[in-house]
């Protein structure tokens, strides 16, 4: 059974405690949906509303831990759209932002070609032939839904993903979060969901035996082709 949210926080005492971006410090508390938003109280408070043995708020609470960065300009920029598009209109940016929150992957490769095939939507030459390179690939999880759906993987589970080249970032999860961070501070990344690739996880390496044989990826079920409007 997962945590209590008051574990979770002791937790985060103990391994270092994020801080909002404007210096705040993150707490998980086990009480109701916040007042004004759930965005909006985590950067006036620091406070995220965290239910007791939940699963999916507790991959939240993990990727604050290890990701501080990038989840406190993510709230930041939420609240900046929420500011200046009053009446209730989310638009593209938050959009965006919601869906890699909760279906994020970072995928970082030195392997250009790999990116130029997974953007192509051309899975059996990224995922099976390049498959070697996915092995050495770092992957980044940064969406808490995608790893509570990760427990029971579904046919058809895909992430929202983002492809770096090795040469965009240094190597490790704290350079990416730095780099990511600022990236998404600037505003120029993410403008509207297109910015997010569907990435198929099970065609990942070890998440199905079957997606060692090459025709798995023939399945368009799945694996769809890129849309015309896109290529």
């Amino acid at each position: 059974m997962p945590p209590l949210a008051a574990e979770l926080d002791v937790l985060a005492a103990e391994v270092g405690r994020p801080v909002t971006h404007r210096g705040l410090p993150i707490s998980f508390v086990a009480d109701a949906a916040a007042e004004g938003g759930y965005e909006a109280r985590i950067a006036a408070t620091g406070r995220v509303a965290t239910r007791d043995a939940n699963w999916h708020d507790l991959f939240n609470a993990l990727v604050w831990l290890r990701y501080p960065r990038i989840k406190a300009a993510m709230n930041a920029r939420h609240c900046i759209e929420i500011e200046n598009r009053p009446g209730g209109d989310r638009g593209p940016v938050r959009d965006a932002l919601t869906q890699f929150d909760e279906d994020g992957l970072v995928l970082v490769t030195d392997d250009a070609a790999l990116i130029d095939a997974l953007r192509s939507h051309r899975w059996r030459e990224a995922l099976f032939e390049r498959r070697g390179s996915v092995e050495r690939a770092a992957l980044h999880v940064i969406g808490h839904a995608l790893m509570e759906k990760a427990l029971a993987p579904h046919f058809g589970l895909c992430a929202k993903a983002l492809y770096m080249h090795a040469d965009e970032v240094p190597s490790g999860h704290e350079a990416l979060d730095s780099s990511l961070a600022a990236r998404i501070t600037e505003g120029c990344w993410p403008t509207s969901p297109r910015d997010l690739r569907p990435l198929p996880v099970l065609g990942l390496p070890g998440m199905t035996p079957v997606n060692t044989d090459a025709a798995y990826f023939d399945d368009t079920r799945q694996f769809r082709p890129l849309p015309a409007k896109r290529r």
